[in-house]
């Protein structure tokens, strides 16, 4: 596959320009490190760090910051692409982590156990934003992120302690699927409310004849770009939450089936029924993907969407930020491309289609869920409430079905779930630090994030259509697609924990996973399959025994 030298130049320079700030930051001369001199580090990833240091020079500026401490300066903000950096900096302890604040990839809760991080209850979580009279910091903060940065206390064996919080979350975004909307409405087809939809669209475009191709505005067959990549692993959990209810979801994690401590939460049918979607979607028989795509790394396979190869990208709402130079090029005709109209092409991320298995759990067919997932996102009123008729009406009224499926809407997963901000216990300018992740829960901080993330946002109540529709209009219609779900009236969107980051010490400490099989959607897209996506589940049953389950949760403090 042709590759533009042009674009592997631009994102080389992008990767070089990050380490050699992170090696400049360590070759001059060290800033003072004192109570006055504030040190941010922000680990660099798709959003940029501009944001940071747009937040910095408003954060200075503010009259109630010079007032409380007229003697503080920031140092220069230090930035690097390495993520196991920030744990060896905290690891390194004071003396040697100079930092105050800290803007990271990783599991605060491992850190906070080890006395290693600032307690933020208190001085932030409990307090007031400020230049906002009676709102505390909590009540505006997402509530799926609170739960999710809450502190797993294992001496708390009736989870009855007051909360506590060591870290905060300085993105809140969304994974999904990045979908060309040019391509798209051009063959015909609407955005897919639900999964069976998805997989119509793709069996559609792979069964036209060669001569309907290339008199097509799409000439590949294939319509998802990757199968390989870790991004399907984003929208797992999503599907199965959607199929299993968010509670049901959480109660996994817990090591609880019906109210109790079992193994039989590996018998959820959640995580079989999202397996079987991307069994289906990424079966390499099947043909639905770009099957060259093994051999590209991520920046590559998005750069070949970005060209018009392939209509659906499972990928996040950093992909408009990430790949911004790359866009501007192609637009401005200064990238090699073989596709011309490449340029007009307008790209959104879509709210993850509800899986279809959930309407055949609530006895009615794929065309009803979707009439209800359409009545669900209508935000004008003039969507009726669809007619329903369901096979398990003596086990589902209609209004149950409605809810369930409004709960599967609001489901979405993000890395934001990863995106620790953090304050080292021993640090010596705590206080403006603090006040820094303040600042960040006003309303002037969402702006100044979104702006220079061109659209990105914090886990804080804003709704920047209805506040800023001026700075809403200024974005692209990528982010406005991804700000239209995150404003949504009908529900609340629930940011999915996973594991990895969130209380629950079975996973912290008890290495209790959804699935044995790690890779599962490079086991589907295999040439040479050799398992199904049942066989992953059983597998999964038969290795967590009742003896193996009784030792995970004896491991983690729970038996």
């Amino acid at each position: 596959m042709k590759k533009s030298s042009k674009i592997m130049s631009t994102v080389m320079a992008l990767a070089l320009g990050v380490t050699t700030m992170a090696g400049l930051a360590g070759c001059n001369k060290q800033p003072p490190d004192t109570a006055d001199a504030l040190d941010i580090y922000i680990l660099h990833k798709g959003n940029g760090v501009q944001w940071c240091h747009d937040m910095k020079d408003a954060f200075i500026q503010q009259d109630w910051v010079k007032e409380k401490y007229p003697n503080l300066t920031v140092n220069p903000i230090v930035t690097n692409d390495i993520e196991s950096y920030a744990s060896g900096q905290l690891n390194a302890g004071a003396g040697r982590n100079r930092f105050d604040l800290m803007f990271v990839h990783l599991n605060g809760q491992i850190y906070a156990a080890q006395g290693m991080l600032e307690d933020l209850t208190d001085s932030v979580y409990n307090s007031e934003v400020p230049g906002e009279p009676g709102v505390k910091y909590i009540d505006k903060h997402n509530d799926s992120y609170t739960f999710i940065n809450r502190y797993l206390d294992q001496t708390d064996k009736t989870g009855t302690k007051p909360a506590k919080y060591y870290q905060t979350t300085w993105n809140h975004g969304m994974n999904s699927f990045v979908y060309n909307e040019t391509l798209l409405k051009g063959l015909g087809f609407d955005v897919p409310n639900t999964t069976d939809e998805f997989l119509a669209i793709c069996d559609a475009v792979l069964k036209r004849t060669d001569a309907e191709a290339n008199a097509s505005v799409y000439k590949h067959k294939y319509t998802i770009r990757q199968a390989e990549n870790g991004y399907w692993d984003y929208t797992f959990p999503v599907f199965w939450a959607q199929y299993q209810g968010i509670d049901g979801y959480i109660d996994f994690w817990n090591g609880m089936d019906d109210g109790e401590t079992s193994n039989a939460i590996f018998k959820q049918k959640g995580i079989l029924k999202s397996l079987e979607f991307m069994e289906e979607a990424l079966n390499y028989n099947t043909g639905y993907f770009y099957q060259g795509s093994k051999n590209d790394d991520f920046m590559a396979g998005q750069t070949s969407f970005l060209m018009g190869q392939g209509i659906f990208h499972a990928n996040g709402d950093w992909f408009d930020n990430e790949m911004r130079s790359v866009i501007k090029g192609i637009q401005e005709g200064g990238v090699d491309n073989e596709n011309p109209d490449a340029k007009n092409y307008v790209f959104k991320i879509m709210r993850t289609p509800v899986i279809s298995a959930l309407g055949e759990e609530l006895g009615i067919d794929d065309k009803t869920l979707s009439a209800i997932v359409e009545y669900v996102d209508d935000e004008t009123g003039t969507v009726a409430e669809p007619t329903i008729v369901s096979t398990k009406s003596d086990k589902y009224t209609k209004e149950a079905i409605i809810a369930r499926i409004t709960e599967a809407r609001s489901v979405v997963h993000s890395l934001g779930i990863k995106h620790a901000a953090v304050i080292p216990s021993y640090a010596k300018c705590k206080g403006p630090a603090i006040d820094f992740l303040r600042f960040m829960a006003t309303d002037e901080a969402q702006e100044i994030y979104m702006r220079a993330t061109g659209g990105s946002c914090l886990p804080f109540e804003y709704n920047v259509k209805k506040e800023n529709p001026e700075l809403y209009n200024d974005m692209t219609p990528f982010h406005q697609a991804k700000l239209d779900y995150f404003c949504a009236t009908k529900f609340d969107v629930y940011t999915l924990p996973d594991g990895s980051y969130g209380p629950f010490p079975l996973a912290q400490y008890g290495g209790l996973t959804a699935t044995t099989t790690s890779k599962y959607y490079e086991t589907f897209s295999a040439a040479d399959k050799k398992k199904t996506a049942r066989q992953i589940w059983e597998d999964t049953q038969a290795y967590w025994t009742d003896d193996k389950f009784q030792e995970a949760l004896a491991t983690a403090g729970l038996a």
